[in-house]
């Protein structure tokens, strides 16, 4: 587990983080969501020991961050960058020895990600060949050839198609049910909404909110279910607070979505239920 505990960031007079608390779960990927200028960058520097906070911890597994304690953290900052004319697959097998990994070690893992991320034809190309969206992902596999133990991710949609998107969160994904803390920030809601499990709702340097989606939804969701008949639907309606039937359908508010379906599981002849609630847009106009 990956915690941030009061975290103050300064430059000059500016204040770019205020106050900041934050974990991000091992097996989990936490998505910071906030508008540019939010402090998602200055968040990302100080968890990976770039920038010094002027205050407050990080710490992993119960244990203080001080400096040298970051070399396993694998981190893909904004400003993106490699060695245009070094081969693919050598640029991901540098990066992985600079973390201490041992050549072989460093190969086998480079060609696997090569692979994953549907490369493998690339891997002795220059990168100065590949398009915009082959290299992000390039970036991708150069920051988890090491196998890091924190993966710090910065804007990584920046770059990346919807193809590309779903083959590195699948690969983000992987690598966070092996046991590691994944965070990455993004002003990209609905991207963060498919990707991440935990959401924090950063606004000028604070946290507004944070939680599940289903937390963040606490305010309530809408509810719809069809049922076999308008008899049977009439008969649900009654039993719902708030339920009113429409057809062979009956729509009702509820708390949240366990509770509604909870109600529903009680009823008889139910062919479909499905909840919606306000996405993470919505939710930041609501709670900024």
């Amino acid at each position: 587990m990956l915690d941030i505990s009061h975290l103050t960031v300064k430059s000059g007079s500016k204040t770019w983080l205020d106050d900041v608390s934050l974990t991000a779960a091992a097996r989990r990927i936490t998505g910071v969501v906030g508008p540019r200028g939010s402090g998602k960058t200055e968040l990302a520097r100080a968890i990976v020991g770039l920038i010094e906070p002027a205050a407050g911890t990080i710490s992993l597994e119960g244990e203080e961050l001080g400096f040298g304690d970051r070399q396993n953290f694998g981190y893909l900052p904004a400003e993106r960058g490699g060695y245009p004319n070094m081969k693919v697959l050598d640029q991901i097998v540098f990066f992985a020895r600079l973390h201490g990994m041992t050549m072989g070690a460093a190969e086998r893992n480079a060609i696997t990600l090569l692979a994953r991320l549907d490369l493998s034809d690339r891997g002795y190309a220059p990168l100065s060949q590949l398009s915009g969206t082959e290299a992000a992902r390039v970036d991708i596999a150069a920051l988890l050839a090491a196998d890091p133990d924190v993966v710090v991710l910065d804007e990584p949609f920046d770059g990346l198609d919807a193809v590309s998107a779903e083959l590195v969160f699948d690969l983000l994904r992987d690598h966070a049910d092996s046991g590691v803390p994944v965070l990455f920030t993004t002003d990209r809601w609905e991207l963060a909404q498919s990707a991440a499990d935990d959401f924090a709702i950063l606004s000028h340097g604070t946290i507004a909110e944070a939680g599940t989606l289903a937390q963040l939804q606490r305010g309530g969701v809408e509810c719809r279910a069809e049922f076999e008949s308008g008899a049977r639907a009439k008969k649900a309606a009654a039993q719902i607070p708030s339920a009113r039937a429409e057809g062979a359908h009956v729509a009702f508010p509820a708390a949240d979505a366990a509770a509604a379906a909870a109600l529903i599981a009680r009823q008889s002849g139910v062919l479909s239920f499905e909840t919606t609630g306000p996405d993470l847009a919505e939710l930041f106009k609501e709670r900024v």
